[in-house]
């Protein structure tokens, strides 16, 4: 099921006015081997491209010479006309290189910008990355299908393959953010163990542990230029970063699947604070699902003592003192008894599944 989507099969259809740039795009993508792409000049054309069932468009690539207003009505038309599952991945290819603009491009539907003149191999490889993350969003749609028709019962019933797109979803999302495969295993094992000191059921805390690698999903919508920035985020592109709780919502969402519903609610609300001062909803409390309160705890405490390429990592014990400072406010305070309750076994974990420091750059 894994190898049914060909990357260099998908269909790419190119939007340019300006024939000279839409000869260099075609021969990229040639010599590459893309084989099912295709040029029209007229955005009028595009509406009925779109509406192609039968050869679906997987990414569009935007060259126009037109306005910002021209830009955000066609990334809004795609909007409306696709579900968010469904809507095709959008390259713009811009002069403009301003930086409130390309904040309101995200906002419009935009997967990526490139700025003008542009190199062939660097638009290429933004072309492959956005195939690679449409790839796995068909092949989680294509389970949740397949699971339709053959309603969830346990954790046990799900089939390898499933397990495996998971993880391979868990661990793209990951490996985009300076992150690691270590770090996926470290995290879901925390908060299999905060559940079980929580007296939740074990069949629960094992579906938890297996939902949490999907957390961070909704970060396969957010461009590659905020995600592999090699320092701290602007305010303008954190709150651009923020939306990755709602994109991964809207890719979990509407399914009868339990486990789905679970992955659905942790990706939306393991950013939420106890106090009601966290994202996207402010929930507060008990409003807040279990499920995302031991995720949140976890998720801190792994971000806190790992390296990443813009910071070293903290000593355990400050991580711990600065989840005690949170008590009640960032976290839920029976969330962080059980943490503490726990803690000899999470420092274990994390000593065992340590980052691999090629992978964490």
């Amino acid at each position: 099921m894994l190898n049914q989507f060909d990357l260099y099969q998908m269909r790419i259809v190119i939007l340019n006015d300006q024939p000279i740039s839409s000869v260099q795009i075609t021969t990229a993508l040639s010599q590459k081997g893309f084989q099912n792409f295709s040029s029209l000049s007229d955005p009028v054309d595009i509406i009925q491209t779109l509406n192609d069932a039968d050869n679906p468009v997987d990414l569009l690539l935007l060259d126009l010479a037109i306005s910002e207003e021209e830009r955000f009505a066609i990334l809004g038309m795609l909007t409306a006309q696709f579900g968010s599952q469904e809507k095709p991945a959008v390259i713009m290819l811009t002069k403009d290189g301003d930086k409130t603009s390309r904040v309101n491009l995200f906002k419009a539907g935009a997967s990526d910008y490139v700025i003008k003149p542009f190199d062939s191999i660097e638009l290429i490889h933004r072309i492959e990355t956005q195939l690679e993350k449409r790839v796995l969003c068909k092949q989680l749609m294509a389970q949740q299908q397949l699971l339709e028709q053959q309603p969830y019962q346990g954790a046990e019933e799900m089939t390898e393959d499933y397990q495996e797109v998971l993880a391979r979803l868990g661990q793209a999302t990951e490996y985009r953010y300076h992150e690691t495969g270590a770090r996926i295993k470290r995290v879901s094992q925390y908060v299999e163990l905060i559940a079980l000191d929580l007296g939740l059921d074990p069949d629960y805390a094992k579906r938890l542990r297996m939902a949490t690698p999907l957390h961070d999903i909704g970060k396969i919508g957010i461009s590659d230029k905020i995600m592999l920035k090699p320092d701290r985020l602007s305010f303008k592109e954190f709150e651009v970063m923020k939306t990755h709780v709602t994109i991964g919502a809207k890719i979990l969402a509407g399914h009868a699947s339990a486990f789905i519903q679970l992955a659905h609610d942790i990706a939306l609300t393991h950013h939420e604070k106890f106090d009601g001062t966290g994202y996207p909803n402010n929930l507060m409390g008990d409003k807040i699902p279990l499920c995302g309160r031991i995720v949140a705890i976890a998720d801190v405490f792994d971000a806190l003592t790992s390296t990443r390429v813009y910071k070293k990592a903290r000593p355990v014990e400050y991580a711990v003192d600065l989840i005690k400072l949170e008590r009640g406010k960032h976290f839920d305070p029976k969330v962080v008894d059980s943490f503490l309750n726990v803690l000899p076994q999470i420092v274990d974990i994390k000593d065992k599944y340590v980052d691999d420091a090629r992978e964490s750059f």
